[in-house]
């Protein structure tokens, strides 16, 4: 596969991947209808191909875990080329246990990251 054509897989495989994450309305299409979903963020799928989502939970560890791998996609995309059978492996958003987290590191999680810049008489506050 060509340098283009990887990055633009990876690409529409990431936004497939993040999409679901964050839209439950995505995650269904991508179960019910996954042509429409992969081609709707930019996913290049020949006529005719067969499509296999396997979805992964956070608690299943070992080679389950590994087939989200980007390069293992790559590869089962490519077999997908050959074949016209293409498997996606789709974890589900992963959980970020807040608990252990002060008031500071959620605020940086919540509403992005504090900076010092040393600049201006504010410069605590300059937030991005």
């Amino acid at each position: 596969m060509r340098q283009a054509a990887r990055t633009q897989f990876i690409k529409s495989y990431s936004q497939a991947l993040l999409q679901s994450w964050c839209d439950e309305d995505f995650a269904g299409q991508l179960d019910r209808n996954p042509r429409e979903a992969l081609v709707s963020v930019g996913m290049e799928l020949p006529p005719g191909a067969t499509i296999e989502i396997i979805r992964h939970t956070p608690d299943q560890v070992g080679e389950a875990r590994r087939d989200g791998d980007v390069d293992k996609q790559v590869a089962l995309y490519e077999a997908g080329l050959e074949s016209g059978h293409f498997v996606f492996h789709m974890p589900t958003a992963p959980v970020v246990d807040t608990a252990d987290l002060n008031a500071e590191e959620l605020g940086v999680i919540a509403a992005g990251t504090t900076y010092c810049c040393c600049c201006c008489p504010a410069c605590s506050s300059c937030t991005i």
